[in-house]
């Protein structure tokens, strides 16, 4: 992208809409847009075909809509799609929140990644959250047979069951638990016609450090996965197998502080092989000589450390931190994990000699 951007003063904070086909993704964008009439929007929307025909729907007096077609706004579209960022930028005086509503097939992690590893982009755009819209009537049986599918929920911040009118009550608690495997950090909304029900969309915030801290703190036993259960006997393993697909979560919990050095080290090593499969990482750090928590994610290959909130007097301090991402050998990671413990106290011991 060229650097032919104004300066400006306030990033443009971008809410990204992604879901599979038919799960009502324009009906959000469009309820989004009326129930936030001083809002001015600027809307990308990705049609996977020759004619864009959701523009006229989602269209409103105080927002500009920019067609992407004929293509997947993820890879072949990414000219087209840093052309539509650039006039946005240079309209920023006209535009308050950037509304991205992906195609049904495409992969969200790319578009997510274009936010934070590219320098010029993060300039000017800040995410705010990414929302994943889902079709009660149809989910569980996309889950079971559509990666992208799994791999949108595994990316969003905040779930969207739709039809909920179509599904029974233990449906859709079914549902949520699938969701939950997948990713126990997504918040999770039931709804029909994509109403959003007063639940806050675009001031969510997801991405900024303090949320990242509240919704890993919120989370209690990340640390038992299913496999775990399976082994003590608690579920049948069999049960297991057809529960989890391959994306799903696991989460550690560790009393003892890492290095910042060798958590660096290890984690640029870890993304760089496993950036294909590894979709989204967050969490609380606890690391020597340091008295904030540092607040950790990671999409993709990119990752970012921001302080979070001092760790009180006499807390016990600790690391929580949930991968996502697809066929992840927990306890591979975990041995991976504890060598850093090791080479650290190992470190200790050679610098106090």
């Amino acid at each position: 992208m060229q650097e032919v951007y104004k300066i400006i003063k306030e990033r443009i904070p971008v809410t990204i809409i992604t879901g599979f086909l038919g799960s009502g993704k324009t009906t959000l964008l469009k309820n989004i847009i009326q129930k936030n009439s001083n809002t001015r929007f600027a809307i990308i929307e990705n049609e996977f075909g020759e004619l864009g025909i959701d523009g006229e729907l989602v269209a409103a007096e105080n927002s500009s809509v920019y067609e992407l077609t004929n293509g997947c706004i993820c890879c072949s579209l990414s000219r087209e799609f840093y052309n539509s960022l650039q006039i946005i930028v240079e309209k920023q005086n006209d535009i308050d929140h950037l509304l991205i509503e992906t195609t049904g097939i495409a992969d969200p992690v790319s578009v997510i990644d274009l936010f934070i590893s590219n320098n010029t982009l993060e300039k000017y755009f800040q995410i705010n959250s990414v929302i994943c819209l889902t079709d009660a009537s149809s989910l569980e049986n996309t889950l079971d047979n559509e990666i992208d599918a799994r791999k949108q929920i595994a990316l969003s911040d905040l779930v969207i069951i739709n039809k909920v009118d179509k599904a029974s009550n233990s449906q859709l608690e079914n549902l949520k638990d699938r969701i939950a495997d997948i990713n126990p950090m997504a918040e999770i909304v039931k709804t029909s016609y994509a109403q959003t029900n007063g639940t806050p969309l675009l001031q969510t915030h997801a991405y900024s450090s303090s949320h990242v801290e509240k919704t890993t703190k919120s989370l209690c036993n990340i640390n038992v996965s299913l496999h775990d259960l399976a082994r003590s006997g608690s579920i049948d393993v069999e049960e297991m197998k057809n529960h989890r697909h391959d994306i799903h979560a696991e989460g550690f919990i560790f009393d003892e502080c890492f290095d910042l050095e060798l958590f660096n080290i290890w984690m640029s090593s870890y993304l760089y092989f496993n950036h294909s499969t590894l979709y989204r990482v967050k969490g609380i750090l606890n690391f020597k000589d340091k008295d904030t928590r540092s607040i950790f994610q990671a999409v993709k290959g990119s990752y970012i450390f921001e302080d979070g909130t001092e760790w009180k007097e006499n807390e016990t301090r600790y690391s929580k931190i949930v991968f996502i991402g697809k066929s992840i050998d927990r306890a591979e990671l975990e041995k991976s994990l504890q060598k850093l413990f090791q080479r650290f106290n190992s470190k200790s011991k050679r610098i106090s000699a």
